[in-house]
């Protein structure tokens, strides 16, 4: 149901439940006004909350998922056959990296195309699966050729890495030596440096106190800071010319 079918119905009992049983003169009182404001309030409160709980929901789970580019599709004529296929090239990666998981979820999205295959998305049980895969994603492209592997990202984040790597081409033209390392644009030669920073930056978050709200991830690693003298570009830097940019790779 949609927040304004909602916002309906919750409008509609109330008229049926307190407007029913006043007088003609009574519905117009200051009684009926306040209830009638008291109703659009609650309702309003209970949209909000269920959408902030959903959100939290789906974020945790692009946390731990990651999606597949470039992954041929299977020629088989059976559905479940197909999704077999998928499943057991999913289960090949996983050996190359030798890391002992069983995906809580395999399957493709979009409709499907003739002229190229449909991402892949895989959903682990687990963050450290994710950031494990991740991590290793080299070995898995390495072997499997025109295949791209990124995390689950929402539309304004995919917008924001496609701006990014729009720069760093724009950079290595030029003649920088660059790279893109924890969502910035950074010199290579300052790897080993950003590598510390980010690493100090998880031990921080694991001693942060846990946060009293439930859906929020306490372990998650910020961005590095756009002020730091290595950083040429970072992400938060590109999302205000956002609007004049040209349109971002479809995934």
């Amino acid at each position: 149901m949609s927040p304004t079918s909602l916002r309906t119905g919750i409008g509609c009992c109330y008229r049926r439940k307190y407007l029913g049983s006043l007088s003609g003169g009574d519905k117009t009182s200051p009684l009926a006004l306040l209830l009638g404001t008291c109703a659009s309030v609650l309702s309003d409160l209970k949209l909000r909350s269920t959408s902030s709980i959903d959100d939290a929901i789906e974020k945790e789970k692009r946390e731990r998922s990651v999606v597949v580019q470039g992954l041929p599709e299977s020629s088989a004529t059976k559905a479940s056959e197909r999704m077999t296929d998928d499943h057991a090239r999913v289960i090949s990666m996983l050996d190359l990296i030798d890391l002992e998981h069983s995906p809580a979820a395999i399957f493709r999205m979009g409709e499907k195309s003739e002229t190229r295959p449909r991402l892949l998305k895989v959903m682990f049980h687990s963050r450290t699966a994710q950031t494990t895969f991740l991590s290793k994603s080299r070995t898995v492209t390495t072997n499997f050729p025109n295949v791209f592997v990124r995390p689950s990202l929402t539309k304004s984040e995919r917008e924001a890495a496609f701006l990014l790597r729009e720069k760093k081409r724009q950079l290595k033209t030029e003649g920088k030596d660059v790279l893109i390392y924890a969502g910035s644009i950074i010199e290579r030669s300052q790897l080993e440096a950003m590598k510390k920073q980010v690493r100090s930056s998880r031990s921080h978050s694991r001693r942060r106190p846990p946060s009293r709200n439930p859906f929020s991830s306490s372990s998650s690693i910020r961005p590095a800071s756009s002020s730091n003298s290595s950083i040429l570009h970072s992400i938060p830097s590109l999302l205000a010319p956002q609007a004049n940019a040209s349109t971002p790779a479809p995934f």
